[in-house]
Parts: structure tokens; sequence; C-alpha cells
């Protein structure tokens, strides 16, 4: 049968050999990354909510590693599109963090499941339950910087709402903040 060789992008069938298909790769790694980012995304990380503005900025994880599920290599629900930081997100949980197989079950999994966090006005995301708990561990969700961030547009809707622009303003003016369930949370 054919073999995919990861590393550099050959493959190799009974028929041909040797038959490279990196520009053929690259282009549907490109077009997966862009359809993900902009159409369910919201061109936004999927860990994070950190708004995404050029696709050298981020890439597609695999939520569950492919060395634990090599069955969900492909699979569209397994891919999420994510920021390229060690600190925290996708980089964080398989380089840092070092997730386990074990513990994929014990948190939540952005694309299929859904969960709202709620957020302090320091911008820390505030841990209801274990499950919340274990996903901001795993993700380094309350790094000091993600909740600078989150807590610079409190303030800044605040300052919004202040100034007596409504939510549909609102929403408009922060249209590329990113950090959109931050956002609900103040407009609701």
């Amino acid at each position: 049968g054919d073999n995919y060789n990861n590393n550099c992008f050959i493959w190799t069938c009974k028929n041909c050999t040797n038959i490279t298909l990196h520009n053929t790769y690259q282009d549907i790694y490109q077009n997966s990354r862009l359809q993900i980012l902009t159409d369910e995304q919201n061109q936004m990380c999927g860990y994070t909510e950190i708004y995404i503005n050029e696709l050298e900025e981020c890439h597609i994880d695999h939520y569950k590693k492919r060395e634990f599920f090599p069955e969900l290599t492909f699979n569209w629900d397994n891919l999420i599109v994510a920021t390229k930081d060690n600190d925290f997100g996708a980089n964080y949980k398989d380089n840092e963090y070092k997730i386990q197989k074990a513990e994929y079950i014990k948190i939540f999994n952005p694309v299929i499941d859904e969960v709202k966090f709620k957020y302090t006005t320091s911008g820390e995301i505030v841990e209801t339950d274990e499950k919340i708990k274990k996903t901001v561990e795993v993700f380094n969700l309350n790094y000091e910087p993600l909740k600078n961030r989150r807590k610079k547009l409190i303030t800044t809707i605040k300052s919004y709402k202040d100034g007596g622009l409504n939510n549909d303003e609102i929403k408009t003016a922060l249209n590329t903040a990113g950090f959109i369930s931050v956002i609900e949370q103040e407009l609701s």
C-alpha cells in the first residue's frame, strides 16, 4: 500500500517511486489552516482566543497528539489552529506541560465541547470545576501576559460603555480584539 513519510513529504506507492508532493502538501496545509481559522474560529486561536492577523503567526495543532492517537491525524475535529507560542496554548500543551494520553478526558476540546469560561476583572479565568482547572493548567491559560491582555480588554469595554457606546458599537470597535468570550461576558 501507500506509505507517507511525514519528514520529507514523499509518497511511495507500488506504481511509482518517490514522487515529491511537497508543494501539494503545503497547499493543502495552507488552505486547511485558512479555512479552519476563518470559517470555524473567527480568526482566533482555538485555545487562547488571541486574534490572528497573519498565517505565519499560527499552525495547525493536533488537539490529541498524533503520537497517542495516530488514527485522528486527519480527523477535522482534532485540528485546531493555534498561535505559535511556547508559553501557552498548543505548544505549551505538547512541549512544556507534556500532556499524557490519559489526561485528554480531563480537559475540554474547544472544537466539540461547549465551555464558557468566566473571567475576573483582572483577566483571570475562574476555575469553577476540575475540568476547567485542568484545561487552564494544560494550556497555561492564566499565563500573566494572557491575563493582562484580557484585563486590558475588560477595561476598554468598561471605557466604551462609560463613553456611551452600545453593545453593537462596542462589538464593532473590538472586531479584531480577539477574546470573544471575554467580550460576550462583559456585554451580557
